[in-house]
């Protein structure tokens, strides 16, 4: 997974599933006063002021997002990670002596190697 931040309108990345769950936690009463007004000027009212909210709910979830993705990026630190695998390596050639003596050399094939991660600061991941 990348760590996307997304968008200050919130349609993508952190930044948008920041702002479903607050949508989903704070429009009910303001979606319900929009529903339950009888009167139009008080329906479109309270529509602007729902409208208004999650424009604001929109920018305030990029900005949760962003400051959480450059504080990871910034300051994680991923220690002790541990991988292993196959290495093909394979030497193939003669020796070169000094005495003219030459030797056929054919050597690995398929060795397995594990490698540990040096950390050498913060800030490693992306």
């Amino acid at each position: 997974m990348s760590l996307d931040y997304g968008d200050i309108t919130a349609s993508s990345g952190m930044s948008q599933a920041i702002y479903l769950q607050m949508d989903a936690l704070l429009s009910p009463p303001l979606q319900q006063a929009v529903d339950e007004a009888e009167k139009e000027e008080v329906r479109a009212a309270a529509q602007e002021a729902l409208d208004k909210a999650r424009e604001g709910w929109r920018k305030l979830s990029y900005a949760i997002a962003r400051g959480v993705v450059e504080h990871l990026i910034g300051h994680l630190e991923i220690d002790g990670v541990r991988t292993r695998g196959t290495v093909n390596i394979r030497v193939t050639g003669d020796t070169e002596p000094a005495d003219g003596h030459r030797h056929g050399v054919d050597l690995g094939d398929g060795d397995t190697a594990t490698f540990d991660q040096i950390n050498g600061g913060t800030g490693l991941v992306s």
